[in-house]
């Protein structure tokens, strides 16, 4: 017995390895084949995914379209395993057939389907899954609270946060924060491009970065964008000593031509509906790549979350600012003990409440006297305002585009 256990667990150390052969793994999967036995290989699959190549989506529990994209896990309790014998010998669809990648709805009916037995007989039965409705302002993982007071954030708590960066003399510098609002369209601050000569911009020195958590570090979370268009407001000015009209919108594409693509790392924010007026000490969230005090020299290179409170427009205007620098335009948020603030860096980046079970950006981090000073709150775009704007623009250039699938 011991000299059988030693020959079996020796074979299985020298018989098994990592080996890069075609074994059809998806999202991230490796491959594990046996040295030995080299045509034999299987997928050992990421966290969130499962099945013979990694191509279920564990998190998955709803369908777009007729499901035809579907790889979730969500199924009738009495599906039959794609792989059974039985399924196999009947022919056509089957955990190894040529359209295996396909399984859930293989031949295009209405919605994902399974086999399921009724005494002899195997049937095509649908599963019982809910259409996926918006997906904007959902996020794959909590929040994390505690810019300047903050504490670090996975990018999938703020999955629509956008890293606006311009290239100088070949290097890549980061310059504003924006908000995935679509998924060819980020939203962002005016002041960003704002220049005294208003000279045409230059829009090939800029790249949109989504799913990005550190600012120095590229990975496979990452998207990466060309900037087709620069809409800025046209009436943006700052002679008033704040901000007014300080939004833009960027248009975004790959190099072939593609937007976003909807993954845990990526996901649009949704806008808010007309007329709304959240209340006083609503709480919210910043989130950006900013400065921790005003005086630092450097960014803080990871992604950054925080809470702040809406503050009264009368507050605003008549106790902490004026109403020559804070107009209807803009909206306050801040911290009680003035410890939370957006900072330099922080610019365009997104101010998000939760409304009706999703997060919707409800400002667009503009400007303030330093950051995190006593009585002197945060400012930000009022995105209410400018919802005829935002949709005129978007619809002008071009329709919206849908989500692309996640690669599978």
């Amino acid at each position: 017995m011991k000299l059988l256990l030693f020959i079996t667990v020796t074979l299985g150390t020298l018989v098994m390895g990592l080996e890069s052969v075609k074994c059809s793994c998806l999202n991230g999967g490796t491959c594990i084949t046996y040295y030995l036995f080299s045509g034999i290989g299987r997928c050992i699959c990421p966290d969130g995914y499962t099945g013979i190549h990694c191509e279920l989506d564990t998190d998955s529990t709803c369908y777009t379209e007729n499901g035809e994209d579907y790889r979730g896990m969500a199924t009738e309790d009495k599906c039959l395993p794609w792989n059974l014998p039985s399924l196999i010998r009947r022919g056509r669809y089957h955990a190894y057939s040529e359209n295996a990648l396909q399984l859930k709805n293989p031949n295009g009916r209405n919605k994902p389907w399974c086999y399921t037995k009724r005494g002899s007989v195997i049937q095509e039965t649908p599963c019982n899954i809910e259409k996926c409705g918006p997906t904007c302002g959902q996020r794959s993982i909590s929040r994390s609270f505690k810019i300047v007071g903050g504490s670090q954030a996975e990018v999938e708590s703020q999955p629509w946060i956008a890293g606006i960066f311009q290239t100088i003399r070949g290097m890549d510098h980061f310059l504003c924060g924006g908000s995935l609002i679509d998924p060819c369209w980020v939203l962002t601050a005016a002041h960003c491009f704002h220049t005294p000569s208003k000279r045409p911009i230059n829009k090939s020195v800029y790249k949109v970065f989504l799913g990005k958590s550190i600012l120095n570090v590229t990975d496979d979370k990452e998207q990466v964008f060309m900037v087709d268009e620069i809409i800025s407001h046209p009436d943006f000015t700052d002679d008033t000593g704040g901000n007014e009209n300080d939004i833009a919108l960027i248009r975004i594409r790959t190099t072939s031509g593609q937007c976003a693509v909807e993954s845990k790392y990526v996901r649009t924010v949704c806008l808010p509906e007309r007329n709304l007026y959240l209340k006083e000490n609503t709480h919210c969230e910043i989130a950006g790549y900013g400065k921790q005090d005003f005086y630092d020299i450097f960014y803080a290179q990871r992604l950054m979350s925080a809470t702040v409170n809406l503050i009264s427009q009368r507050k605003c205007k008549y106790e902490y600012y004026d109403n020559v620098r804070v107009t209807d335009n803009m909206v306050c948020a801040g911290d009680p003990m003035w410890q939370i603030d957006a900072c330099k860096g922080d610019s365009g980046g997104p101010m998000v409440c939760e409304h009706n079970g999703r997060m919707m950006v409800y400002g667009i981090v503009s400007w303030g006297d330093g950051c995190a000073k006593e009585n002197k709150p945060g400012v930000y775009t009022r995105v209410t305002q400018y919802l005829n704007w935002i949709d005129s623009n978007m619809n002008g250039l071009a329709a919206k585009s849908r989500f692309l699938p996640e690669p599978k």
